[in-house]
């Protein structure tokens, strides 16, 4: 799965990032390379929100985390 692999390779302040844009919040205040790098992987749109890729990606980024708690925990879907 290529969306885990990109969620695997990006830094914590840009997963952090994807995270807070996720929640509506915005790029302001943040550092320009962690901006620009999510920009370059088409994670972000021209006008640095979240990109239909970006949304992609982290969804199935949380999907995997819930997917993992449950068999951790020992649930079913």
């Amino acid at each position: 799965m290529v969306e885990a692999t990109i969620w695997a390779g990006l830094t914590r302040p840009e997963q952090r990032l994807l995270i807070k844009l996720f929640g509506c919040g915005s790029t302001r205040n943040e550092e320009p390379i962690v901006v620009e790098g999510l920009c370059a992987r088409g994670l972000l749109d021209d006008n640095h929100n979240l990109s239909k890729a970006g949304l992609f990606v982290l969804t199935l980024a949380m999907r995997k985390q819930q997917t993992d708690l449950r068999l951790r925990t020992g649930l079913t879907a």
